[in-house]
């Protein structure tokens, strides 16, 4: 694999159920931070029972970012759902872009579909977070 490509990968995972908005900025916040320091970028979004994350960067940035959100008691259950690699970057603006779909309006739901569909979103990344967003709240 050479050296230039980019490692994404896309999970799901169950929230705990007593999370509230509060905690879920919060995780927003902490991934920001970490993930600029070790050059990841990505999607996350939360439905009200699920998390669906997409991170990006290099094989070993995703796979230390990956191991520790797994040890994250927050949710359970993560599950891979892609692991690909590309010539760049599908959310380069992004140290971690978030969408929480309780609490957003349609207005925002339309804004994670115009970034899905901007050309640097491989067309799965595209069809499993449009498939998610789809469900809408579940709760």
């Amino acid at each position: 694999m050479p050296k230039d490509l980019i490692t994404a990968l896309v999970y799901v995972s169950t929230a705990d159920p007593g999370l509230v908005k509060d905690d879920l900025l919060a995780i927003r916040r902490v991934a920001e931070s970490n993930n600029q320091h070790s050059q990841i970028t990505g999607l996350l979004t939360y439905n009200g029972t699920n998390f669906m994350q997409l991170i990006e960067g290099t094989a070993s940035a995703v796979n230390e970012c990956a191991h520790i959100i797994g040890l994250d008691d927050r949710h359970n259950g993560m599950t891979v759902l892609t692991r690909t690699e590309h010539s760049g970057r599908q959310f380069p603006d992004w140290t971690m872009a978030s969408y929480f779909l309780q609490y957003e309006n349609s207005v925002l739901s339309d804004q994670l579909m115009e970034m899905l569909a901007k050309p640097s979103v491989d067309p799965k990344t595209r069809e499993v977070f449009n498939s998610f967003r789809s469900l809408g709240y579940q709760n």
